[in-house]
């Protein structure tokens, strides 16, 4: 007796053991269909704005007279932004994609009707969400401030050879960011005759740079444009006359062409991360904008907690089985409403953040609160949209849809019947 009590209980641990087994086989099936979904939708969005920013610079090559390797390393110099910026959404889609496939192929109905709870959604998909997460923040901490920076130093090495080599002898011709260069004729050693610069980035004013002859020089990590023997000529909005200042020599930073007034000084955005941690409080660039580096900094840490945040709202409006289309469409709308919406507050708190210190931790609070509650209702079960509610807006839903269908039955299509008759 006690032999086949022991083997019953032994026949009952192996089937729970079985049980287990199933369930993280079933979890990496799910994780292996999100990350899928997600790394697809990562790639084509990423290759779609990419292509965007590519489109918008492709006067480099057009008008600028250089090579599409140079173009090329330009563009995808951009790339680690463009993905930390799209991950969040693309992982929002994917997860989103994952369930629908789920429900279609009536997956979720039959994992809860085994005995399986969202808890069997949550681990396969945060552990996707961390994934993201983990790589928003090494291309937001690390590649993405160092791809920038490589840029801002790339950009200014074709901004010189735009001038040194590029700028035709007798034309005028605009190199970008309303400046507009004329060389009068290129002397042995790279000297450039007669030079005329017009500056008028500035709407209020516009300078005219006038030099017998200039010659590109770099120092440091600038690029600049030496001029002898000229003058300055300063003409402001509205004004009749001319300021003019005479020189021996001046240095034009061509460095400022991609970055306005700035110089040559580097943007928050392209600084490491350590650098905002520790900024340098004498350099000019955090004298003026000390908030632009506190702004920085925490915009580059809270960015990691969206993925999971997307993670978690999705859960907690899809995680339930859905066998309605439309009542499973009013979620899903519902689900990326709410994650758009708290993206875009946080935004605009990010932006505002340089100006405002205390909007750090609203900006901190929004992901935090929104996680920690889908959490709560993930593991108590409970669903955001009651199933009154979610009636009643399948219903409002079917209605809207079916007067939709009638007025375009009614005048639309009999109009256009009238129309073809007569």
């Amino acid at each position: 007796m006690s032999r086949r009590l022991a083997y019953c209980r032994a026949l009952k641990h192996l089937d729970e053991l079985r049980s287990i087994s199933g369930l993280i086989l079933l979890e990496r099936y799910i994780f292996k269909k999100a990350i899928i979904a997600v790394a697809v939708v990562i790639a084509a969005l990423s290759g779609v704005v990419w292509v965007v920013r590519a489109v918008q610079e492709v006067d480099i090559i057009l008008s600028k007279g250089q090579g599409i390797f140079t173009y090329l390393q330009m563009t995808s110099l951009g790339v680690p932004t463009l993905i930390a910026a799209v991950a969040p959404l693309a992982l929002m889609i994917g997860l989103i994609q994952t369930i629908n496939t789920l429900n279609d192929e009536s997956e979720m109905v039959v994992m809860h009707a085994s005995g399986a709870s969202r808890i069997t959604l949550f681990k396969p998909f945060f552990a996707a969400s961390l994934l993201v997460a983990a790589l928003v923040y090494f291309l937001t901490i690390f590649a993405a401030p160092s791809s920038m920076a490589t840029l801002r130093s790339f950009v200014t090495e074709v901004r010189a050879d735009l001038v040194s080599v590029i700028v035709r002898e007798g034309r005028f011709q605009d190199v970008g960011g309303n400046i507009t260069f004329h060389v009068g004729e290129r002397a042995p050693g790279g000297v450039l005759k007669s030079v005329l610069i017009m500056d008028a980035r500035d709407k209020k004013e516009t300078f005219t740079y006038l030099a017998q002859e200039g010659v590109v020089s770099k120092v440091d990590d600038n690029t600049f444009l030496v001029l002898q023997n000229g003058q300055i000529q300063r003409q402001s909005e509205g004004a009749e006359n001319l300021s003019i200042i005479r020189f021996n020599s001046y240095a034009f930073n061509l460095s400022s062409f991609s970055s306005g007034k700035t110089g040559g000084l580097n943007s928050p955005v392209e600084l490491s991360t350590a650098a905002l941690i520790s900024p340098d409080t004498t350099s000019p660039l955090y004298k003026r904008t000390p908030g632009r580096f506190r702004s920085e900094l925490h915009t580059r840490f809270i960015s990691g907690l969206y993925p999971i945040m997307v993670c978690m709202i999705v859960l907690a409006f899809l995680g339930a089985p859905s066998s309605h289309r439309q009542g499973h469409l009013v979620i899903v709308t519902a689900a990326s409403t709410t994650i758009i919406v708290l993206r875009g507050i946080s935004i605009v708190l990010e932006n505002g953040m340089a100006s405002n210190p205390n909007l750090i931790y609203i900006a901190w609070a929004i992901p935090i609160v929104a996680i920690l509650s889908a959490i709560l209702l993930i593991f108590n079960d409970k669903n955001i949209i009651s199933q009154s509610m979610h009636t009643k807006i399948e219903a409002v839903f079917r209605t809207s849809l079916e007067r939709v269908k009638t007025f375009w039955t009614k005048y639309v299509l009999r109009r256009h019947s009238d129309e073809v008759s007569a």
